[in-house]
């Protein structure tokens, strides 16, 4: 145990990536257990919507995986799913004598359905398909874990908790009762939702984020507990449970996926809290993962997973190559380095998920005729300058983006004179981080400009009344949509809308939305920070003319500066490259006003650089998530597991 962190230095190394020889062969049937705070419906976030894409993308039709995904079991859930009763298991849990005692919970399970189509292009008909989505319930007889998950309303509140239970306890119960889950499905494999498959035991165990990384320790004490207790039973001759017969499969093969390098390494639980689920007498393995009273499990799941990944290339290169600098490296990096020089350590930059929000398809844009043409690929550029662009004989995306504004200023949502205005939208929560101290100049120029900057997103640490203070003082051209019953209904229509998208975060790149925002065909306004160079092309210089689709301003930090005010200060120093670019965009589209043809075909290249973005592309992030489970199940991975850990 240490009792506090000490800065390091950590000399560059090499990035492998993946180890020689490592191929996207796996077994059919390979059964994957995805475990997360969010999926589906019960999303908050990037974490939900990368979770879920992933598994969709994973489950297509010719896919050789069975995908599971276990989550808490949220109440507000039961209201949009059929769950059904799956089983009932136990855990151990000391009470408050610190004597442990069976806490049994439920489980349930429903099949979370969604349309398969893997060219949001084509005219074809989608196929549903089906995912089994297992559900940790709360305790039924113990207090205060019997509040577990309960009065969850919606989706934004399913991080709350109960006052009467501490969140770290919410946690570590999630985590030790998918371990026990884990257990019994791999020793009472199903057949395969889709009876395409043979049954098998669990193969791969992916966990998502550092929340659920000690569901990896757990799962290690069981086996390790019950192989001994089976020796013994076996020279008897009587197995009598399912544990006993653990042995019969192979201990599923882990994975870890970082998703936010800047906040995980910070997440930690009080060593009391700990030691009320798991036994950590004679535990000095886990002694180097504590500073001070608390226990810090990201390290725990980089070292001891067969396999870590992070959710950008660029990042896991960045990490280990060139020394990345973020707070708190320290709890991570060693570990990191370590697993990197033997090629387990893999950077996969997420794909995205165009089936489920798209302009080519979706019902209201349909409705409102502002549904974007499928002639992508095949549209005659020379043919669109020999027509006159009123009379043109292919369908044109700005027609879509026209009838959207009509149809918004039908509905007095804009005014008629933004229907020749540039319009930029910022979509995301009302938070420090995500730079909304950057809006107050952002509206001083769009003003200037005669253009509108419509703000849309949901309240978090940011005051709103700041907005609305900015908003009276530029009434004309600042447009805030707060309310989520509104968002919901015309959301889609702004995004068509659009000519620019506003993505000024501080510490994450918010990839998925600068992604939606191409495909809706507006350009990225952004900071430099994280992934997003793997895919935005910056216009870095007012005579470029083609090939970038969008604008981007460094985040000026200076490293000599002390912590007070660091946020502020950051965004002071930032201005005025927000500004050169901001200026540049709205110069460049007033420019496109008047040259129909040119930006129908600078829209369509947006889109294009989208639509590159699939999961499914060739050695795109599908055929990497392949490759890592390949590596994870491979029987040099199996013989270090069984050797190392169990």
């Amino acid at each position: 145990m240490k009792k506090y962190l000490e800065p390091q230095f950590y000399p560059p190394q090499p990035y492998h990536r993946f180890p020689p020889n490592v191929t996207d062969s796996v077994p059919n049937g390979t059964t994957i257990y995805h475990v997360t705070k969010e999926f589906g419906d019960a999303s908050m976030g990037e974490l939900g919507q990368i979770v879920t894409s992933l598994a969709k993308a994973q489950a297509k039709a010719d896919s050789k995986f069975n995908v599971n995904v276990i989550i808490p079991r949220y109440s507000f859930l039961t209201d949009l799913y059929q769950i059904q009763s799956f089983t009932q298991l136990s855990i151990q849990v000391r009470d408050e004598t610190n004597n442990w005692k069976e806490v049994i919970f439920t489980v349930g399970r429903f099949f979370w359905k969604f349309t398969d189509n893997l060219n949001v292009l084509s005219k074809n008909p989608s196929i549903t398909r089906k995912i089994g989505v297992y559900l940790i319930g709360p305790a039924k007889n113990f207090k205060p874990l019997n509040l577990a998950y309960k009065k969850v309303q919606n989706n934004l509140e399913i991080y709350s908790s109960s006052s009467k239970l501490p969140q770290e306890w919410k946690d570590l119960y999630f985590c030790k009762a998918v371990a026990e889950l884990i257990t019994f499905l791999n020793s009472n494999p199903e057949s395969s939702l889709f009876d395409r498959f043979d049954p098998r035991g669990v193969d791969i165990v992916h966990l998502h984020g550092v929340t659920n990384a000690l569901v990896l320790d757990f799962i290690k004490q069981f086996y390790r507990e019950e192989s001994n207790k089976v020796k013994r039973k076996r020279k008897s001759n009587k197995l009598a449970n399912y544990k006993e017969i653990l042995l019969s499969y192979p201990p599923p093969s882990i994975v870890y996926t970082l998703h936010d390098y800047q906040e995980e390494q910070f997440y930690s639980n009080k060593v009391i809290n700990v030691n009320k689920f798991l036994d950590l007498t004679n535990r000095e393995d886990l002694t180097k993962y504590i500073y001070g009273s608390r226990f810090y499990p990201s390290a725990l799941a980089i070292d001891y997973s067969e396999v870590v990944t992070i959710v950008s290339a660029s990042m896991a290169r960045e990490m280990v190559e060139e020394s990345l600098e973020f707070e708190a490296k320290e709890l991570i990096i060693p570990s990191i380095l370590n697993r990197s020089t033997t090629g387990h350590w893999i950077g996969i930059t997420n794909g995205v998920d165009f089936n489920s929000f798209n302009p080519f398809n979706d019902s209201k844009l349909l409705e409102f005729n502002s549904s974007f043409p499928r002639n992508i690929d095949n549209f005659d550029n020379e043919l669109l300058y020999a027509e006159l662009i009123e009379e043109s004989s292919q369908e044109l995306v700005i027609n879509a983006k026209s009838n959207a504004r009509k149809h918004l200023i039908k509905e007095k949502i804009l005014d008629s004179k933004d229907f020749n205005r540039i319009l930029l939208l910022y979509v995301g929560k009302f938070q420090y981080n995500q730079g909304l101290e950057f809006f107050s100049h952002v509206a001083e120029i769009i003003s200037k400009y005669d253009a509108k900057f419509i703000i849309m997103g949901q309240p978090n640490d940011y005051p709103i009344k700041y907005l609305y203070q900015i908003q009276s003082k530029y009434p004309e051209n600042i447009l805030i949509i707060s309310n989520l019953e509104l968002q919901s209904k015309w959301g889609t229509l702004f995004r068509v809308a659009t000519d620019l998208k506003f993505v000024p975060s501080l510490t994450k790149s918010f990839r998925l939305i600068a992604a939606e925002g191409l495909l809706f065909g507006s350009s990225i306004i952004s900071t430099d920070i994280g992934d997003l160079s793997e895919f935005l092309i910056n216009k870095s210089s007012k005579y470029m003319i083609e090939g970038y689709n969008s604008y981007l301003f460094k985040l000026v930090n200076d490293k000599d500066n002390n912590k007070n005010n660091e946020r502020y200060q950051l965004v002071q120093r930032s201005i005025e490259g927000l500004k050169i670019v901001l200026t540049m965009a709205l110069e460049d589209y007033i420019r496109l006003k008047n040259n129909l043809q040119e930006k129908e075909i600078f829209i369509r290249n947006l889109i294009k650089d989208a639509l590159k973005l699939s999961w499914n592309r060739k050695d795109g992030p599908l055929n990497q998530y392949t490759k890592a489970y390949s590596l994870a199940m491979s029987i040099e991975q199996k013989n270090l597991k069984v050797n190392v850990l169990y």
